[in-house]
């Protein structure tokens, strides 16, 4: 799947609450790896990582869970609840 489908995508929780949208990801580009997903949010932080001063949230890769219609997110083994 090309990253730019992925760009607007709806973030969604594992327990179904809908978080923002996909606003970037990035990836490694020695190993082409990805290490991060930026979430467009109104949400001043998501397990844990705060919101910076342009509304986005960068959560790392491990939290991608799934991409069907929606993007897929779970909490780090080492998040607090919210």
């Amino acid at each position: 799947m090309l990253a730019s489908t992925l760009s607007g995508k709806q973030v969604m929780s594992t327990d179904g609450q809908q978080v923002g949208r996909l606003h970037n990801i990035t990836i490694d580009p020695a190993t082409g790896s990805l290490e991060s997903v930026i979430v467009e949010t109104e949400r001043t932080e998501i397990f844990g990582t705060e919101q910076d001063s342009e509304g986005h949230i960068e959560l790392p890769a491990t939290v991608l869970e799934a991409v069907r219609d929606h993007v897929i997110i779970t909490p780090p083994p080492t998040a607090q609840p919210e």
